[in-house]
């Protein structure tokens, strides 16, 4: 059975692949599995504090004790800056990810 599982959303916001990827986070941290939530490419345009679906999800995810993280060379690449981000994001090196997947037994790319 697997009892973690890291989703990373790497689509931008209004894709409905990032909403799917989010909702399944939302579900898996829901039912007590251990779970992780990493925005990376294009997905980090889902952090910025625009209202609606995305926002709203993330948000509720983080103020149940969900893990989010971006990667900083990312947002970098596409001029965005931390403080544009939702509350709670940690924000990690590139470098960090591929460890951090290591931890989890299932990692799933939205």
């Amino acid at each position: 059975m697997i009892n973690s599982a890291c989703l990373i959303v790497s689509k931008p916001l209004g894709v409905e692949l990032s909403a799917l990827g989010i909702r399944t986070a939302w579900a898996c941290h829901q039912n007590g599995f251990e779970c992780k939530l990493v925005f990376s490419e294009e997905g980090v345009w889902c952090l910025t504090e625009n209202p609606g679906y995305h926002t709203s999800m993330i948000n509720d995810f983080i103020g149940e004790d969900g893990e989010v993280v971006c990667i900083r060379e990312d947002l970098e690449k596409r001029g965005i800056d931390e403080d544009a981000l939702v509350d709670g994001v940690e924000v990690i090196d590139a470098e960090e990810v591929a460890e951090m997947c290591e931890d989890f037994e299932t990692v799933n790319y939205f």
